[in-house]
């Protein structure tokens, strides 16, 4: 099944060459008269751009990461706002309006993924974050239940593009020795919005409608959209290529391109990411490793606003200062992973002979997998102790660092593995993230409401042990033998 599958995506290959370039990060230059750029290292080319120019387009995609997820997390403190705007009565009717986003987030990247190794990165950037903003926007204006849920699905498929495309944008532009610490800043976005979501939407809701959480976060995100409009360049080298081979050649015209030809390249890449989750016992380990790392940090999430106005009788707003614990410790994380990152990668390469491997990114994720249920144990126990009120926040700050360490790891690691087709590859641990912070929270008021903050904690911190270690053992020892049977990893790393 797997040599006939490298023989279907061999045959793409070639013909999205032909047609709009989709398939291949790296061009032919064995014979330098055909190729396009006019060496090797041409400074055109988007990993050889000079420095600054790469940080600009990171930042760049990092400022769409970070304003997207912000409707994730925004709504929690206008929970009684919401629910008597729109007559809610249901828990769960609030639950769907909090969560039902993250449906379309996850099943997103299975599309828009794709389509970036088709077009390019900029374009689908761009226009899928015009869908969430349109969307999002029509949130705001939402005056009944049905229209809210409609609206908050439709916008989730644009809200999730900027991590649907980070993994291929990063192979894009960044080699294998600097790409940790390239992705270690980018990763802080995506999650320091929903960490500090809830407390912006906390000061909105108290000082105006809570429609203006949707209408603050469309204004700032059609201003990004601006600036990625004039500033952004195409990092996706095959569509550079096509668009370079393609001047004065009015023959490489979509319209006269081979139509079957065109529906076929576009099946394969569609399927890419659906037979990468179905065949890759990679991706499966990975993709659950970040179901379970992000369902609990999205339960914890949900339930951390209750702990600080039960237990500790703090007002909404007030609570909502404590999500700034999990935030230092994601910015903690942010230094951790991205330096120590790179700096274990280049000394095991150096050990290798020189020889770079995906392998090199688990030591560090070791750490994270400890940190995780270390946080999750201090915060729910000393929480539940009703103790002063720091040693929560420790517990918090130890969790977010350890949350940040997992999820750089892992996406460093999928990048690497699946350089070639990295945006596919990491939008399957997309799916899996967001449907499991999507659905998590639709039984955490049962199990903390079961077992208290302290049992419940354990219980995560226990789940998340456990698979954390097997998969670390996995990939690790066996992380090599994995990666040999497989026809989309990248021949080499180094």
């Amino acid at each position: 099944m797997e040599a006939s599958q490298a023989e279907t995506e061999a045959s793409s290959l070639e013909k999205g060459r032909v047609l709009v370039g989709a398939e291949s990060s790296h061009v032919d230059t064995s014979s330098m008269e055909q190729s396009v750029w006019r060496a090797v290292d041409d400074p055109q080319r988007p990993m050889y751009w000079p420095r600054p120019k790469k940080w600009i387009t990171t930042m760049i995609l990092s400022c769409f990461s970070f304003l997207q997820p912000l409707s994730e997390t925004m709504l929690a403190p206008a929970e009684k706002q919401i629910s008597n705007s729109l007559h809610l009565t249901e828990a769960y009717q609030w639950l769907l309006v909090n969560s039902l986003i993250l449906v379309g987030v996850g099943l997103s990247p299975l599309l828009l993924a794709p389509l970036s190794e088709v077009y390019g990165r900029k374009p689908v950037l761009v226009i899928a974050s015009i869908v969430f903003v349109v969307w999002n926007t029509a949130c705001g204006a939402s005056t009944t239940l049905g229209q809210v849920l409609a609206f908050r699905l439709l916008s989730g498929f644009g809200a999730s593009v900027a991590d649907a495309l980070a993994g291929g944008l990063m192979s894009d532009l960044w080699s294998a020795d600097e790409r940790g610490r390239a992705f270690a800043f980018y990763m802080a976005a995506p999650l320091l919005g929903p960490a500090l979501g809830p407390i912006l939407g906390a000061f909105i809701s108290e000082g105006t409608d809570w429609r203006w959480i949707f209408w603050v976060t469309s204004i700032a995100s059609a201003v990004v959209i601006i600036i990625a409009i004039l500033f952004l360049r195409e990092t996706y080298e095959p569509r550079l290529e096509h668009l370079r081979r393609s001047k004065g050649s009015p023959k490489l015209t979509t319209s006269q391109q081979n139509i079957s030809e065109f529906f076929e390249l576009m099946r394969t890449n569609l399927q890419r990411p659906f037979r990468m989750l179905a065949t890759q016992a990679i991706i499966q380990l990975l993709a659950a490793y970040m179901a379970l790392l992000y369902g609990t940090m999205f339960l914890f999430l949900f339930m951390y606003p209750l702990l600080w106005t039960e237990n500790y009788g703090e007002s909404v707003s007030i609570g909502s200062l404590n999500y700034l614990s999990f935030a230092l410790g994601l910015i903690l994380g942010v230094n951790i992973a991205g330096h120590l990152n790179d700096y274990i990668y280049r000394r095991l390469k150096a050990r290798n002979n020189g020889i770079g491997r995906p392998e090199f990114r688990v030591p560090p994720m070791v750490i994270g997998t400890a940190l995780v249920p270390i946080g999750l144990l201090w915060w729910g126990w000393t929480g539940q102790a009703k103790l002063h009120w720091i040693l929560p926040n420790i517990g918090s700050f130890i969790l977010g660092t350890g949350v940040y360490v997992c999820s750089g790891c892992v996406s460093v690691y999928t990048i690497d593995t699946y350089n070639r087709y990295a945006a596919s590859a990491v939008s399957t641990n997309l799916v899996a993230r967001s449907l499991a912070a999507a659905f998590f929270p639709l039984f955490a008021p049962y199990l903390f409401d079961a077992l208290g903050f302290g049992l419940g904690a354990t219980v995560l911190a226990g789940a998340f042990a456990i698979l954390g270690t097997v998969v670390v053992f996995i990939l690790w020892f066996f992380g090599e033998a994995l990666r040999a049977r497989s026809p989309y990893c990248a021949a080499s790393n180094s």
